[in-house]
């Protein structure tokens, strides 16, 4: 019984000697989690303490040693954060200990985007064309969006060299898509990818995670002549900005959200690439998937005013007739193929696979001599095979 009684206290004070250390050493990152916590109760609650907590330790110095440490790790690759990798790759970029950085930016980020100093913000949508009006005003809001987009054809890629070819985004990009599509680009000499994207991110939190520096240091000196673009599925959430909580679709958080998708557009489009921004597609949750229409009417106007870019409907591959959310596709054998994830949000690897056929035959176009009879645009509707109908569930909701 003395034996037991010593192992649990043991037990007890090991767990409260890794609570201090935790507190000691992630005090600057617990305040930077409640900050990032969506708006409610939680983060009305864990700010003020996490910040008093932070305050409270900041004489003893353990933030910069834990700082000193993530840079030593960086600079021999240990890390995930690349917008950290690119910046010790360029010391002179670094920040010093006194907290300013210099003007030098990263090696490799040669766009305008890549000037951008770690931490800043979205730059203003004035410095995008098409994005203002004649009148110097944003763009009116769309009332829709197109079911079918024409992808205008691309040049024949050269002999001998490569279309370099960026996928960016969030897991709508991460999950089914991206994999897909480089396993069907394995082995095909005309294309190269790159991957720029990361699960859990987005536009509506930059100080979550900023894409206007992390883009960037993700593409380090690649320069793609095309784009695919897959974002937006955590955006649906209210943020600050200058101190006012703006609720989600309410007319402010709209405007802003509108300068920060061109902001985006504007970044991953520098230098000429083509752009090819996919929509969401329809969600399960009927709530969830108004939101999702909200954004796509957002996206949509932003990107339909960039002569770079298109956006792309993937409704008519995974949806219904209608248009709505449908989970599985029965083929012509009887078969039934789940072409969405169990989550009801993402695309499995066979929803894709109904994506990346048309995407495939737009980026590595035939050569002229093949092609001089085929100079029709690629639309953006699926094939009619396989296809026999839909198999519809009746507790599925359907979407408005």
């Amino acid at each position: 019984m003395q034996t037991m009684t010593h192992s649990i206290r043991q037990m007890f004070l090991a767990l409260a000697g890794c609570a201090v250390a935790t507190l000691l050493l992630e005090s600057g990152g617990l305040a930077s989690w409640a900050h990032h916590l969506e708006l409610g109760p939680l983060r009305t609650v864990a700010v003020p303490v996490t910040e008093r907590v932070e305050r409270a330790l900041r004489p003893l110095g353990m933030a910069a040693l834990r700082e000193e440490a993530l840079e030593s790790l960086a600079r021999v690759g240990w890390s995930d954060d690349p917008a950290l990798l690119a910046m010790v790759s360029a010391p002179s970029a670094m920040p010093n200990r006194s907290g300013c950085a210099t003007e030098a930016a990263p090696a490799g980020l040669g766009s305008a985007a890549g000037a951008l100093a770690k931490g800043a913000s979205f730059p203003s949508p004035a410095q995008h064309n098409g994005f203002l009006n004649a009148a110097g005003a944003q763009a009116p809001l769309a009332t829709g969006v197109p079911r079918v987009t024409v992808l205008a054809p691309l040049p024949p890629i050269e002999p001998g060299k490569q279309r370099v070819v960026a996928l960016a985004g969030d897991s709508m990009m991460a999950v089914g898509l991206s994999a897909t599509l480089m396993r069907q680009v394995a082995g095909n000499g005309h294309l190269r990818i790159v991957k720029t994207f990361r699960s859990g991110t987005g536009l509506a939190r930059p100080e979550v995670f900023n894409w206007m520096d992390e883009y960037p240091a993700m593409l380090g000196a690649e320069k793609p002549e095309v784009v695919i673009v897959a974002i937006g599925a955590n955006d649906a959430q209210g943020f600050v900005v200058d101190g006012k909580v703006l609720a989600f679709a309410s007319d402010a958080w709209e405007k802003v959200y509108q300068q920060r998708v061109a902001s985006y557009l504007a970044m991953v489009s520098a230098g000429g690439a083509r752009v090819v921004w996919m929509g969401l597609p329809p969600m399960r949750i009927p709530v969830y998937d108004e939101k999702m229409a909200t954004l796509n009417r957002i996206c949509y106007t932003v990107v339909s005013q960039s002569p770079q870019a298109v956006w792309w409907n993937p409704t008519p591959f995974v949806g219904d007739e209608a248009g709505r959310y449908r989970e599985y596709l029965t083929l012509a054998n009887g078969r039934s193929m789940r072409i969405r994830a169990a989550d009801g949000i993402h695309l499995s690897d066979e929803g894709a696979g109904l994506l990346t056929p048309v995407l495939l035959k737009w980026l590595d176009p035939p050569p002229p001599a093949v092609a001089s009879a085929q100079t029709a645009p690629v639309a953006s509707a699926p094939p009619a095979a396989p296809v026999a109908r839909p198999k519809r569930h009746s507790k599925r909701a359907a979407r408005g």
